[in-house]
């Protein structure tokens, strides 16, 4: 990756209703190929992702009825340029885009969301091979732009195990993602202590994403009798201070970071502002009491103070925040926010992100420490090279 504008987003996504029609058909085995993924048409026309015989994603933000809310249209940008071709999922087009927002490089989630739907295991784990192998070829492609969040298939330990150790041999500049929302057992459960061990021994830092259908709170949706009341909203509004709040507290408290002091957890589209409010509430809730008589005595003893474990080995990403909530970041660590532009998130602030996300991080710590919430950090989080400008000639 070549730094021209200073910028790293490490929080973008290539969603499946973006890929290409051809990523599977051309990388599964033949064995898998009936059922595998792949577009079909029906008689209107309407294109339509279908696995294992039946539907499985619309095609474009259009196919999943949301063309006219999305970034590119507030761009006015279309985003199938070439007839499918989507600018998402395309080295050139997403390096075009990157330009447009001044932006280097960015770590983008694979299209992890829908995988644990595909029933049979052989073909779920085939499938997540495509894709990364696919992945290896966009940052070739991209000269180290487009730089791919490789998911796991999360249905059973050992499948995320073996695909965690097959992708750290790439040596690529990047992380896993987990599919917490979609996995059979929550993050904090004993089955996965295999798949934190490999993270810690590959230094591969695990992603956890924002999902506004993850966590135990759901704001009242689905309550028999309750007719709806801006639920929705409600779970947009309040998310991820519920969700990520939870994930925090499980990759602590259960013991996780203290296992495995290798591993590094990102929680992305975190946000900022209720981090450091959890961040001192986290050590007075485990001392509460005193050493007699802690109200709240743990069933497993940390080796550290939990808000150590968060300093070492937690980290989170932010797009859009206030400018108070930047302020208390230095109690946490600089070193543990990242910036991102969720591109091409419904309602990322792409491509006018310096003005919606870097300038309130600005206002509140200037300029040296905004560079390393916008780049330094996710450069050295997930190791990735950077070529310096050249100098320009004396003459």
């Amino acid at each position: 990756m070549k730094k021209r504008f200073g910028v790293v987003s490490a929080d973008g996504h290539c969603r499946l209703m973006h890929l290409p029609f051809d990523l599977w058909t051309k990388r599964l085995p033949a064995k898998f190929l009936e059922h595998g993924p792949r577009v079909v048409k029906g008689p209107d026309g309407t294109r339509q992702w279908v696995v294992e015989g039946r539907p499985w994603s619309g095609v474009g933000w259009a196919g999943v009825g949301r063309g006219p809310v999305n970034c590119y249209t507030r761009a006015g940008l279309a985003e199938e340029p070439e007839r499918g071709i989507f600018r998402a999922a395309n080295a050139r087009y997403r390096c075009e885009d990157m330009d447009r927002d001044g932006v280097d490089a960015e770590l983008v989630n694979g299209p992890y969301e829908q995988i644990f739907t595909i029933k049979d295991p052989e073909l779920r784990v085939a499938c997540v091979r495509a894709v990364n192998d696919w992945a290896r070829e966009l940052y070739e492609e991209s000269d180290g732009r487009f730089i791919m969040l490789l998911p796991l298939p999360c249905q059973t330990p050992e499948e995320a195990v073996a695909e965690l150790l097959r992708v750290a041999d790439f040596g690529l500049p990047t992380g896993v993602i987990f599919d917490w929302a979609g996995a059979p057992e929550p993050v904090l459960h004993q089955i996965w202590e295999p798949v934190w061990a490999a993270a810690a021994e590959t230094r591969l830092p695990v992603n956890l994403h924002a999902n506004p259908s993850g966590g135990s709170r759901q704001m009242g949706v689905g309550v028999a009798g309750l007719d709806p009341r801006n639920q929705a909203l409600m779970r947009v509004a309040n998310f991820p201070m519920g969700a990520m709040g939870e994930l925090m507290s499980a990759v602590v408290f259960s013991g996780i970071c203290d296992r495995h002091p290798g591993i590094r957890f990102v929680l992305e589209e975190a946000g900022v502002g209720w981090v450091p409010f959890l961040f001192w509430r986290f050590d007075r809730e485990y001392d509460f009491g005193g050493p007699s008589s802690r109200v709240f005595k743990p069933d497993i003893p940390l080796s550290d103070k939990p808000s150590e474990f968060v300093k070492r080995q937690v980290f989170f990403t932010f797009e859009v925040e206030e400018e108070g909530g930047f302020r208390r970041v230095p109690e946490v660590g600089l070193g543990n926010f990242l910036w991102a532009s969720d591109f091409p998130g419904l309602d990322s602030p792409w491509p006018h992100s310096k003005a919606t996300g870097h300038a309130p991080a600005e206002a509140a710590l200037g300029r040296e420490a905004l560079d390393r919430l916008v780049f330094e950090n996710a450069v050295s989080l997930y190791r990735i090279p950077v070529a310096m400008p050249q100098e320009r000639a004396h003459t």
